[in-house]
């Protein structure tokens, strides 16, 4: 994210203009457990968005933030579980089965990745757009709650 911005800046400082669009996680709105450093890594694409934002702005640089709700077709929660399992430190591995174990129903809203390009296409295009951008129903809904 820092590397391809930077890499970017300067024709869009020569140009005078440019959108650079990152992409976040609902994660940021409502935490879950077991994902601290997930939820940390993309904290942190926000915090440097933001004030990217600040910085870029005066030069005619957009920057907008994409944060998508949970996209079961990306297998990233199932991937995220099979790989944390041996790294579970001892002291939380009963804890950290109890939360797999009791994973609350889904809610019927999703994010897809049609949502995510929807919510890109209008970051760049339109120059009216928020700086935050849900994508998906269910990050919407979840973005609108918090605010």
């Amino acid at each position: 994210t820092m590397a391809m911005s930077q890499a970017a800046m300067p024709g869009f400082r020569a140009q005078g203009t440019g959108v650079i669009v990152n992409v976040s996680s609902a994660v940021t709105l409502k935490p879950l457990p077991m994902l601290s450093a997930y939820t940390a890594s993309k904290a942190a694409v926000e915090a440097f968005s933001e004030n990217m934002a600040l910085e870029v702005g005066p030069f005619g640089v957009r920057v907008r933030l994409i944060v998508p709700g949970r996209a079961p077709e990306t297998s990233f929660s199932a991937t995220a579980r099979d790989r944390s399992q041996n790294s579970i430190p001892e002291a939380y591995v009963g804890w950290a089965k109890q939360v797999f174990s009791a994973t609350p129903p889904q809610p019927a809203e999703i994010t897809t990745a049609s949502d995510v390009a929807k919510a890109v296409w209008q970051a760049v295009t339109d120059a009216s757009s928020p700086f935050r951008i849900p994508a998906g129903a269910d990050a919407v809904k979840l973005a609108a709650q918090v605010a």
